[in-house]
């Protein structure tokens, strides 16, 4: 039987911790005591309970039993003592995290994303209090604005990003889907995964992204449709004060609605007789300003009505009470007077069979979301006007493209629609130089005889009693 072996306990260290030294075949072993957290032991009688443990195993039947089972005690100790430390490591690094996402609100969510370093290069042309509406940076704060509203108004009891969910972010995208077209739900999505991914990148949340496996829309454009000359004369004969010289800037010059709004009458040049701007949409995103210059004539109608403000007023903005809306974000308002005026003008403005009311029940929950109707003709459709119209007379391509601000001929292309009397003109207009056939029958009536068609003339004249007595006596002979 194999000799029992004893060990010793002694401490050692500015920490007085407790070590078990013992032998086993003359091989010595030293083992620093722990605690099943694996904290080293101080107390003596603590130590001794451990040193026990360990030597239990001594009391086998044979040398490499005991050297065995000496050696499992000590690496399971050890691998122990290794799992709890890690897992200490991790409880500690979740903690780390659960701040970091706490400190992420809803409310503090777009000032976290523009202190992120690598946000996109977009993202850094502005200061957070000089962001143009009219901007990228613009768009995607609307973006979150729109989305921070909507949690607040759906699930106000989430505060934090990282309480958001894929259920949350599905509901949001379902309610930009209802309100808008295929484009513009992925401009949100695409933001969104951005805005997320930013913020991970950046360490600011460790929450994921609640978009991620939201798919992109098939886009489905729903353009605004052109307008006839005599829908576009109505629209001007029937509108005063700004309204007037609203529309009529919109079909003669095709700049957009922002454009027009906020027009300046240092960009009207009357002596010379046209009107050169930087169009709000690429104002901020163009490298060469002289290039981003759109020259637009001023045609005689326009130019009157123009004429009608006395010099000494043709200072600041050329609509007044439409830029003051415009700058201050409240052109809805514009606009739906615009669409009031296109419906009181007979053009009614949506497409029918769409746009369905919002449905809640008895507790106010909502259970059916409203879904926004098709506008078929609004402001946008005096500058697709202007562009078909100019088409159809025979302006070179070119200059619309440059008049319509446009960065390539296929967004021009995209606005050009050619009428019935433009078509049957450009048909008439194929003529191929060859001899005609010779054996198509003429089948044009022959000159008619003077006399006859004297007779028949009177035939047509004489009252129907007098014409039955002239073939009654002419029957007779």
């Amino acid at each position: 039987m194999a000799r029992q072996t004893k060990g010793r306990i002694y401490k050692a260290g500015k920490k007085g911790a407790f070590h078990l030294q013992y032998y086993v075949n003359r091989k010595q072993f030293v083992v620093t005591l722990k605690d099943e957290a694996g904290n080293i032991i101080t107390n003596e009688r603590k130590a001794r309970e451990v040193a026990e443990t360990i030597l239990h195993p001594v009391k086998a039947e044979t040398q490499a039993a005991q050297l065995r089972q000496i050696l499992n005690a000590v690496e399971s100790a050890e691998a122990k003592a290794a799992r709890l430390e890690q897992e200490q490591l991790e409880a500690k690094a979740r903690a780390e995290e659960a701040k970091k996402d706490a400190k992420a609100t809803l409310a503090a969510g777009w000032d976290m994303f523009m202190s992120c370093p690598r946000r996109p290069a977009s993202c850094k042309r502005f200061s957070s209090d000089e962001i143009p509406r009219t901007s990228t940076m613009g768009n995607y704060r609307a973006y979150f604005r729109r989305f921070h509203l909507w949690m607040q108004e759906e699930n106000p009891e989430i505060k934090l990003l990282s309480e958001v969910t894929g259920d949350h972010a599905a509901a949001f995208m379902d309610s930009v889907q209802a309100a808008g077209a295929s484009g513009t739900f992925n401009k949100y999505l695409q933001f969104f995964n951005l805005f997320f991914k930013v913020l991970n990148d950046a360490g600011k949340i460790k929450c994921g992204n609640p978009f991620c496996d939201i798919d992109r829309m098939e886009n489905r454009y729903h353009s605004k449709k052109p307008l006839s000359v005599e829908q576009i004369a109505k629209l001007i004969d029937s509108a005063t004060g700004e309204m007037r010289l609203l529309i009529a800037l919109g079909y003669f010059t095709g700049l957009r609605f922002g454009d027009c709004c906020t027009l300046l009458w240092q960009e009207v040049d009357l002596l010379r007789g046209v009107i050169e701007r930087v169009p709000r949409k690429t104002e901020h995103t163009v490298k060469d300003i002289q290039q981003a210059i759109v020259k637009v004539g001023i045609p005689e109608f326009l130019f009157r009505m123009l004429s009608e403000v006395a010099p000494e007023d043709r200072k600041g903005y050329v609509l007044p009470g439409f830029a003051k809306e415009y700058l201050e974000g409240k052109e809805y308002r514009a606009n739906r007077r615009l669409l009031e005026h296109f419906e009181k003008c007979g053009i009614h403005t949506v497409k029918a069979g769409t746009g369905t009311p919002e449905l809640r029940n008895d507790a106010g929950k909502i259970v059916k979301r409203a879904v926004r109707a098709v506008t078929e003709y609004g402001f946008h459709s005096l500058r697709y006007s202007y562009i078909s119209h100019n088409a159809e007379a025979g302006t070179p391509a070119a200059v619309i493209q440059r008049n319509a601000g446009h960065a390539n001929p296929a967004m021009t292309e995209h606005y050009t629609r050619i009428s019935d009397r433009a078509a049957i003109q450009y048909a008439n207009a194929l003529k191929l130089p060859l001899p005609e056939p010779s054996d198509v029958i003429d089948v044009s009536p022959a000159p008619e005889n003077p006399d006859r068609a004297e007779l028949h003339r009177l035939a047509d004249s004489l009252p129907l009693e007098t014409v039955r007595e002239i073939l009654s006596h002419y029957r007779l002979t």
